[in-house]
């Protein structure tokens, strides 16, 4: 099947990239998980073609540079698999496809160090639990040895290089992990996340037999404004346009909570408040495109997962009202435009507006 048919028709005007390059912004809540959304923009970029449509006509297909915060790479690569039907490793192998993982390297590794600690004595105490007792009855007969010459004693081998290589080569945590196009974040510093994020796309930009631009990805990174009070939103902000500044680079998606609870301040604020709002707001104006999902304002329905809103933002002479000529029919596609979404549980999406009976 077609990744095109797992997009539904009153989607694919959010999903598909504008034609000039732009930042986009989605945003999700508690209850509405946007990670079906971003498995259909990646399904529209990674697509090797994309059929004329909307009066688009052909349109190139895109790399795709996901950095995760929040979710492993075998996450994404079973609901893309799920969902869209895209098999990201064959893509990843291509040069098609890069994961960085903010997660794992950041968040995960002090708790597997606790766990192989409280593994380590788990075991030693049952070991001591285990040891035998001595025999406490009667004395052991031992036979005294006859006099004579000493024999010598054997030479020991020293097994130790050997059982050592036997070792590296039956440990999976010994021998090489690193794969082409997985990434880890090993720090907070934004440098070293931007140093990465370039790494990745001059990777698929360096393997790709044609001119292919990036599609980057951001997963969550207002985690970093919750793990190190000294990131500033601002510092954020100059990082996405940074990296949307490069040649390599076409569109950069960032994706973020927008509960309610993080954008009320409350008396008095406080700082994660305060700079998660910031972040949000200036997101928000700097995008071209801003796609939300949020659960029901009625409460829950069996057969609505939530709604989903598109706003597209017109800048420069259009504004104005000073470019000349029509607009097409795409140019209202998506502005303001509100539908009800609900995702079964095989992966697919179904997206219908309100009051229809829903299509597929």
């Amino acid at each position: 099947m077609p990744h095109s048919t797992r997009i539904p028709p009153l989607l694919q005007p959010c999903v598909r990239l504008p034609r000039e390059d732009a930042l986009l912004l989605v945003t999700s809540t508690l209850g509405a998980s946007a990670n079906w959304l971003l498995v259909r923009y990646l399904c529209d970029a990674l697509s090797t073609s994309n059929a004329a449509d909307g009066g688009h006509g052909e349109e190139e297909s895109h790399n795709v540079v996901l950095v995760s915060w929040m979710r492993e790479y075998e996450f994404w690569k079973h609901e893309a698999r799920k969902g869209a039907g895209l098999d990201l490793e064959r893509l990843r192998k291509e040069g098609r496809f890069a994961f960085v993982d903010g997660l794992s390297g950041l968040c995960l590794e002090d708790g597997e160090e606790q766990q192989h600690g409280a593994d380590d004595s788990l075991r030693a105490s049952s070991a001591r639990a285990s040891t035998t007792l001595p025999n406490r009855g009667l004395p052991e007969v031992r036979t005294i040895p006859a006099r004579g010459p000493r024999i010598p004693a054997a030479p020991t081998v020293d097994r130790t290089p050997v059982m050592n290589t036997l070792v590296d080569m039956a440990s999976p945590s010994k021998a090489t992990t690193t794969r082409t196009g997985l990434h880890t974040l090993k720090s907070f510093d934004l440098i070293h996340l931007h140093t990465t994020i370039t790494a990745a796309i001059s990777h698929l930009t360096s393997t790709s037999p044609t001119q292919r631009k990036t599609f980057v990805v951001l997963d969550n990174p207002d985690l970093l404004l919750a793990l190190d009070s000294t990131i500033a939103p601002s510092a954020m902000t100059s990082l996405l346009l940074t990296l949307h500044t490069l040649s390599t680079v076409s569109h950069v998606l960032t994706h973020i909570q927008a509960d309610t609870p993080l954008l009320s301040l409350s008396t008095p604020p406080q700082l994660l408040e305060v700079e998660h709002h910031n972040f949000l707001v200036k997101l928000a104006h700097m995008s071209t495109r801003v796609v939300s999902v949020r659960v029901l304002d009625t409460g829950v329905a069996r057969d609505v997962s939530g709604v989903l809103r598109c706003t597209e933002q017109r800048t420069g002479w259009l504004n104005l009202g000073l470019e000349s000529g029509d607009k097409g029919p795409e140019d209202e596609t998506g502005r303001g435009k509100e539908v009800l979404y609900q995702v079964k549980g095989d992966g697919s999406v179904k997206v219908f507006e309100r009051g229809a009976g829903g299509e597929t």
